[in-house]
């Protein structure tokens, strides 16, 4: 059975590399076909907090990798005022930062270690071909080219195209919250972060800065923003430089440090989205995962690990199918198993944007308490 995976992310190489796990080994030349627009190197995210659930779906997913070995792993969340002060810290589940470079890499690795399966770069689909039953039978490329194959997955990302085609209705909301990601070379901070994820927030509310060591010397950090009351006008380096020292100024000393090593070059703005919950995540042999299905706001830290989870509950469900009306049934369970999950994260993500934007409150004890920005 012929599988085509419009997507070459996380979500995608995760589910290539599932599938070749738990399926009979293939006969034929390229039973895994993924599509990926973009081509590899292409500017993204600058890294991943990898939460107890998409470890779990890794360690069944290539069971032989040290995934945790990729990354620095955290075992503490401290939420501080903007001055650095402690408000209150928490232990974690023990979670894994990793770049997302070499997480990708080693996904990939996982995927192609299986001969058949291919990865077509810099190519993307446009359109879905279907029998007269609704049966998906191919996917039309942007050169025109045309693939067949058994089942189709939609795993493209928040604005996935797959989506658009069964559920031309689903819209993202706007973008309420957005984020530079940078990363610095700062082995000093990144020693003293350690395991700890630490969280500055303004007590006016929204905007906060977010930092992990990825490393012994790299550090991923990230400026958190209300963007009704904070509009980056321009993305070029010398500007969000510029913005991010106007922003900040008197945060902080681990904020002046790290502002100090970052190269702005390297950074992106991140206009983050979410979606609300689908009918569901699939169509005959047609399914969605990842933001494709579920894209929610970046407070949970559940995007690529609910991507991770899709992946390997779908490779489960279609271990054993070998035709598309099989896959109809399979797509059936998985969406059924994981539209209530995707759900709960819809609403965390919208309670903890909703804290987000609020001042901190002032009580008798001092500053309160934001909430444990981690949802697992």
């Amino acid at each position: 059975m012929r599988s085509i995976i419009v997507g070459g992310g996380v979500g995608g190489c995760a589910l290539a590399a599932a599938l070749s796990r738990f399926q009979s080994p293939a006969t034929g030349p390229h039973a895994r076909v993924i599509l990926e627009r973009r081509a590899t190197g292409a500017s993204g995210g600058m890294g991943f907090i990898l939460m107890p659930n998409g470890l779990e779906a890794l360690a069944s997913i290539a069971p032989d990798r040290d995934w945790a070995a990729l990354g620095r792993t955290i075992r503490v969340a401290s939420l501080r005022s903007s001055d650095g002060d402690i408000l209150t810290e928490h232990n974690l589940e023990p979670a894994v930062c990793v770049a997302r470079e070499r997480f990708l890499k080693a996904l990939r690795d996982e995927a192609f270690a299986d001969a058949t399966t291919c990865m077509l770069e810099g190519r993307g689909c446009t359109a879905i071909e279907r029998d007269a039953h609704g049966v998906a039978r191919a996917v039309t490329l942007d050169d025109e080219q045309r693939i067949a194959g058994d089942v189709i997955f939609g795993a493209d990302g928040a604005n996935s195209q797959v989506r658009r085609s069964l559920f031309p209705t689903a819209e993202l909301s706007d973008a309420a919250i957005h984020e530079i990601v940078s990363v610095a070379d700062a082995p000093d901070l990144a020693r003293e972060l350690g395991a700890t994820f630490r969280k500055f927030h303004d007590p006016r509310g929204g905007l906060a800065v977010g930092m992990l060591a990825e490393s012994a010397s790299r550090v991923v950090w990230f400026i958190q923003m209300d963007a009704a009351r904070h509009r980056v006008t321009s993305t070029d380096a010398s500007s969000l430089a510029a913005f991010a020292d106007a922003m900040l100024d008197g945060w902080s000393s681990e904020i002046m440090e790290v502002l100090a090593t970052t190269d702005f070059s390297k950074s992106h703005l991140w206009k983050t989205r979410d979606l609300a919950p689908l009918a569901a995540l699939s169509d005959q042999n047609i399914a969605l995962l990842g933001d494709a299905a579920h894209a929610c706001l970046p407070f949970t830290s559940q995007g690529a690990n609910g991507a991770l989870v899709d992946a390997l509950l779908l490779a489960q469900l279609l271990k054993d199918v070998s035709c598309a009306e099989g896959a109809r049934e399979a797509f059936e369970m998985y969406s059924a198993a994981r539209r209530p999950h995707h759900r709960r994260m819809f609403m965390e993500g919208r309670r903890l944007r909703a804290s987000f934007l609020e001042p901190l409150e002032r009580c008798a004890s001092g500053l309160a308490s934001p909430v444990l920005p981690l949802v697992a």
